[in-house]
């Protein structure tokens, strides 16, 4: 029973953080736009820091207790995963600093970032790929 609710919490809080990149993406794709002080964007911003830390915080202690307790710290899949998790942990700090450094400094996102986001989408639907087929 425990397993199944930290199965539920970890599914759930992988769609908050994901939710919480998509703002990442939304709110660093303003800022190249310099759309700073729309209200929407303001909102935005706010919900991203709700969302995407503690989001991300339950992904990787639940991962981590799922991983044990099922007793697939070892196989494949689990380490691509994993390593797919932390890749995209890894984009989710470098949105974060680029929007801070934006509404802070007001200064303008030098990254690429239509790669950024397109790496995002490829990152989350390798995960999900992982997690449902399990290829190995």
């Amino acid at each position: 029973m425990l397993y199944d609710i930290v199965k539920w919490l970890h599914v759930c809080s992988g769609m908050i953080w994901f939710t919480g990149l998509l703002l990442q993406c939304l709110l660093l794709l303003a800022a190249q736009q310099k759309i700073q002080a729309s209200p929407a964007i303001q909102i935005l911003r706010f919900w991203e820091k709700l969302l995407s830390i503690p989001g991300l915080l339950l992904v990787w202690a639940t991962g981590l207790y799922l991983a044990m307790a099922g007793d697939w710290y070892q196989t494949h899949w689990l380490m691509v995963k994993a390593s797919l998790v932390f890749i995209l942990s890894g984009l989710h700090g470098i949105f974060a600093a680029n929007i801070r450094r934006y509404y802070d400094l007001g200064t303008v996102p030098v990254l690429v970032m239509p790669v950024f986001i397109t790496g995002f989408f490829f990152l989350a639907a390798g995960i999900v790929f992982m997690v449902i087929v399990r290829p190995f």
